[in-house]
């Protein structure tokens, strides 16, 4: 790309030295090139993620059904660094975690300490539905690199912290539908680190929360979420 830069600047100097032309000495105002060149320029405001979504850690006999699908919606401020290729991303977002599985939530009553557990069993009774949902609301922080190509190429290591502010299981079987709110023992502050790489308006993206599921010895210790799928990055 140099070698381009030095062959085209010397052709536009070689021309203007010989025109006769009376602007000859004015001077020449910013190209496109030198703009996105040297310039950064903000992007990637909401981000849209489309995930699979899995618990790493979970008993054995837990089996995942296909249908574990998660969705984030993140909105995001974008502050370019200088006049390099890095910026620093920060905003709010929403990350809809759904686990559909096989997995009944038991509670378990200590007799002595009256102190109630969460343990995880494989449901024994016919099932067309059985998943827990949780809304997650958070604050990411990335460190972002686009290049400054016609195509631009972005890659993106981040943190991010939050809140669940709603969880539920559903059920659905040939008795009806239920939904059971506020599982108990459920750790409801999250925080993990989140990876995306692509081009365009198109990423890879995978996030794992560092964060257990449960609070600890109160339920399934060593309980994590793990999610993995495509960004959508309009803007």
């Amino acid at each position: 790309m140099n070698k381009a830069f030095y062959i085209i600047s010397f052709a536009l100097f070689s021309v203007l030295a010989f025109s006769q032309t009376p602007d000859k000495d004015k001077p020449k105002p910013d190209d496109e090139f030198s703009i996105k060149k040297y310039k950064g320029e903000p992007g990637d405001r909401l981000i849209i993620e489309i995930n699979r979504t899995v618990w790493l850690g979970a008993p054995a006999d837990i089996k995942t059904n296909w249908r574990s699908l998660g969705l984030n919606f993140a909105f995001m401020f974008d502050k370019p660094i200088g006049h390099s290729s890095f910026s620093f991303g920060y905003g709010i977002g929403i990350f809809s975690h759904n686990f559909h599985s096989n997995a009944d939530f038991i509670y378990k009553l200590d007799s002595n300490s009256k102190s109630v557990t969460t343990i995880l069993q494989p449901k024994t009774t016919a099932y067309k539905t059985n998943s827990y949902n949780e809304k997650i609301l958070e604050i990411p922080l990335e460190l972002r690199f686009r290049s400054k190509t016609d195509r631009k190429f972005k890659m993106e290591f981040g943190v991010k912290g939050g809140y669940v502010i709603n969880d539920f299981r559903k059920m659905v079987d040939a008795d009806g539908k239920i939904r059971v709110y506020n599982t108990k023992n459920i750790n409801h502050i999250r925080y993990g680190v989140n990876f995306r790489i692509g081009l365009e308006q198109i990423c890879l993206t995978a996030c794992y929360y560092v964060s257990e599921v449960f609070q600890k010895d109160r339920g399934v210790n060593g309980l994590n979420m793990f999610s993995f799928g495509i960004a959508i990055i309009p803007y």
